[in-house]
């Protein structure tokens, strides 16, 4: 009895899902739209003939930014999947 009382109802399940789902896909946006300002940045300095190894430096910074952006939206993903999942 007292595991049913701790337990949620079925329906808030998948609901507190989706809710996860679109805060991290909104968060993964928005960092994401900071990598593509890097970018921006980057082919205007480009552009101004900056220093090579300055703009190779934000080069590095913005896909390194939004791989590690990509791979945490993945994990964050597969475990509020397997939550969710194991919650069922």
């Amino acid at each position: 009895m007292a595991d049913s009382e701790t337990r949620h109802p079925l329906w808030k399940i998948p609901l507190r899902f989706l809710v996860e789902i679109l805060t991290s896909v909104f968060i993964f946006v928005i960092i994401a739209g900071a990598a593509v300002g890097l970018s921006i940045l980057v082919y205007y300095l480009e552009s101004k003939q900056v220093d090579s190894i300055i703009v190779l430096g934000l080069k590095g910074a913005e896909y390194l930014l939004f791989a590690v952006d990509l791979i945490l939206l993945v994990r964050f993903l597969y475990r509020t999947a397997v939550r969710t999942w194991i919650d069922l």
